[in-house]
């Protein structure tokens, strides 16, 4: 009779999968695993994504902000250098804050120590490519989420920005981005 690897492998999956439902618990009390500290999530890779996903990510980090922590909203542009290339890389590799306009709640968010939190979605009025292109412009729908300090969110209202996404030897890079509406 011979053995296969397969075998033995359904075997000892079948026996750890009836062995972990063998166990009891003792008190009435729910069993709480697991921690409270905040791990961070690593975002993609900026070698390893599509152009999409590098305006994606870029533009979330870009527009999610810690007004109790950050100078200005600069800190979020320094946070998203991975995904950025060409006058928005050089701003962010300066060091130095640019002019950016701060929100009209900024300082009402430091306060309270709330953050914001941005989402974004390819939107359906991005223009259409050819493909093999090694520039890209992409339109995004990115929502900001208020996450106060009390525990709530208050969802801020949509906004469209036009991205520019390049082709570079390292993967694709956001290279601009302005409001739209």
């Amino acid at each position: 009779m011979r053995i296969t690897r397969i075998t033995v492998a359904a075997v000892c999956t079948a026996a750890a999968v009836a062995l972990a439902g063998c166990g009891s618990v003792t008190s009435d009390q729910h069993v709480h695993e697991g921690s409270d500290d905040h791990q961070v999530i690593e975002p993609l890779s900026p070698q390893r994504i599509d152009a999409d996903q590098t305006a994606i990510t870029a533009l979330q980090m870009i527009l999610s902000w810690q007004p109790a922590l950050d100078e200005s909203k600069a800190d979020a542009l320094i946070r998203a250098t991975a995904y950025l290339g060409g006058g928005l890389l050089a701003v962010a590799e300066s060091g130095t804050r640019a002019e950016v306009r701060p929100d009209a709640d900024w300082q009402r968010w430091a306060a309270s120590k709330d953050a914001v939190a941005a989402t974004c979605v390819r939107a359906e009025s991005t223009p259409a490519a050819p493909a093999g292109m090694r520039t890209l412009v992409l339109d995004l729908t990115c929502t900001q989420t208020v996450l106060h300090a009390s525990g709530r969110s208050t969802r801020l209202t949509p906004q469209t920005w036009r991205t520019t996404v390049t082709r570079t030897d390292a993967g694709w890079r956001l290279t601009d981005y302005r409001f739209q509406q």
